[in-house]
């Protein structure tokens, strides 16, 4: 599979998380191709980024058309059956959001299967912003503009955006994958074609150990039969320099929950291991309101029998609440899923 990746290319530990990737490939005896187009264009022309986006744009559209078609020339002269193709989609310069229209390209020459979109917490991505050592011109122009943590959210909402309208010409299906996740959630997606995909739904707010333990169960297991997006990979930020940060850390919470995962995967399982209390979480009503919405299958681990109608009749799907986890698993099994290893 042709697995084009997209994502921030300043302040993602994207790098480690596709070399992961890379070596799990290794290890499984998958060989894996990688193409970087900034390294690719920086060794050809001899000249850093930083210098192209100081030229006019024409030219850096012209270098970048360049190498989109030295890459798929190599795609198919090796027949190269599963690759990653790391490209941005949009790059901050001089407080300007450059947006890179290279679908036509990317369609023609790169053939992606599916395209996916790296991110990561936004505290995260400013914390290495600040730590930019000097040695690259790029990132320290980056690190000079001492971007505020709402500016990094509407970089990373930029890149998502303009990576959706590529996916939405070219017709493949588009993921956004947080960094914090098992790499093996973008090996899948490379190795495997047509992969499931699962959203898992539970409270963030009150998980005791033992909750915790049955809902990791879930994931982990879950994780055998497709991609599995899991909110608990990134670590949301408490220290804000300003109201205006926190607002904006809520709202993208919010819209990168219900819409980059919730909205593009095939299905929500929402897992409560909670006999009586606590009550529902209301983020997890939310995205099954919203899965529903988006006309996404539903599934319930959800052990007490006192369930409201509204629950029964409005969110979930009719014989889709499960007491246990074993319950869930059999249906799933039959309705076809089946776990990766045995497609």
């Amino acid at each position: 599979m042709r697995v084009l990746v997209t994502g921030m290319i300043s302040g993602l530990d994207d790098s480690k998380y596709i070399q992961d990737v890379l070596d799990i490939g290794t290890k499984e005896g998958v060989e894996l191709k990688c193409y970087n187009l900034i390294d690719e264009i920086e060794r050809t022309g001899n000249k850093k980024l930083d210098m192209l986006l100081g030229t006019t744009n024409y030219l850096f559209e012209v270098i970048r058309e360049r190498e989109y078609r030295k890459i798929g020339y190599e795609l198919e002269r090796d027949n190269v059956e599963n690759a990653i193709i790391r490209v941005p989609a949009t790059i901050e310069w001089n407080r300007i959001n450059v947006k890179l229209k290279d679908h036509r390209e990317i369609r023609d020459f790169i053939k992606p299967d599916v395209i996916v979109t790296l991110v990561d917490a936004e505290w995260l991505i400013r914390k290495r912003f600040d730590e930019a050592d000097g040695s690259n011109a790029f990132l320290e122009k980056i690190k000079d503009q001492r971007h505020t943590i709402r500016d990094v959210l509407n970089w990373m909402n930029e890149e998502v955006s303009l990576t959706e309208d590529w996916a939405e010409f070219i017709g493949v299906r588009h993921y956004v994958i947080p960094t914090g996740q098992d790499p093996h959630s973008l090996y899948k997606l490379v190795k495997y074609a047509d992969v499931p995909s699962f959203y898992v739904s539970y409270s963030m707010t009150h998980a005791d150990k033992e909750a915790r333990e049955e809902v990791n169960m879930v994931r982990d297991t879950l994780s055998e039969y497709g991609l599995v997006l899991d909110p608990q990979a990134i670590e949301i930020g408490f220290n804000y320099d300003s109201v205006e940060d926190k607002e904006a850390t809520y709202a993208y919470t919010v819209h990168r929950d219900l819409h980059w995962f919730v909205g593009k995967v095939d299905a929500v399982v929402a897992i409560h291991p909670y006999a009586e209390r606590p009550p529902l979480s209301t983020g997890m009503m939310d995205e099954l309101g919203h899965a529903r919405d988006y006309l996404k299958k539903r599934y319930m681990i959800y052990p007490p029998h006192n369930q409201s109608p509204f629950t029964t009749d409005s969110y979930i799907e009719k014989g889709h609440i499960f007491s246990s986890a074993e319950e869930f698993f059999l249906c799933l099994e039959g309705e076809g899923f089946k776990t990766l290893d045995k497609r």
